[in-house]
């Protein structure tokens, strides 16, 4: 098609514009079934969740200012360590906060919380100020191919939820139209790498 293109007349190349920008959707599509349906090598490992929000939100700062939106962080505490695929979950937060970004049209605030509970758990919230959704859009969330995006292929929070499953993460969601989604991810806390322990015992014993 792309031979095609080049001796095409003006009428031919728009239709075949039209295939091809199909093509990459089939592409997308094919893309994530293929991380749905085979096993992913995944590299868990400490990790510091909080500089990882702080980096997925600097990386689309820019993006949510085109929407007049606000990307704001609010942590209790100043490391908060889950063990993990960093990777894996830096495409859980971008997916959350791009699904905020597209439900507030009219721009607004997206405030990403973390802190470390009384049971030690690591809780992550995703809050936006969004359309909101209803209780049986609520019931489907997750489910292949579901998706209220007219460009959606309806598998972005399909894979994101296989992923927190994986990390053995609860996910709570709550929204109600016109005021917004929170998103709540709860995490086993890791603690500090035993590497920094170590380097903490060693001060103390020099000070002595």
């Amino acid at each position: 098609m792309q031979l095609i293109r080049d001796d095409a007349d003006e009428k031919t190349k728009d239709y075949l514009e039209i295939i091809f920008s199909e093509i990459k959707r089939i592409e997308l599509v094919l893309s994530e079934l293929l991380i749905l349906a085979k096993p992913q090598t995944v590299s868990y490992r400490h990790i510091n969740v909080k500089e990882t929000l702080v980096h997925v939100q600097k990386l689309l700062n820019t993006n949510a200012i085109l929407y007049n939106i606000d990307i704001r962080t609010d942590f209790s505490s100043d490391d908060l360590f889950i063990k993990g695929d960093e990777n894996q979950l830096k495409q859980v937060f971008i997916n959350l906060i791009k699904n905020g970004i597209e439900s507030m049209p009219r721009g607004g605030t997206i405030t990403l919380k973390g802190l470390l509970n009384k049971h030690n758990k690591v809780v992550l919230t995703f809050e936006d100020q969004g359309v909101g959704m209803k209780r049986d859009i609520l019931d489907k969330l997750g489910e292949p191919f579901f998706t209220t995006k007219t460009k959606g292929t309806g598998l972005g929070l399909t894979i994101c939820l296989r992923i927190l499953r994986d990390h053995r993460a609860d996910v709570r969601v709550n929204s109600e139209p016109g005021e917004g989604t929170k998103f709540f991810l709860t995490f086993e806390s890791a603690g500090p790498p035993i590497r920094k322990k170590r380097e903490k015992a060693d001060v103390q014993t020099s000070v002595r």
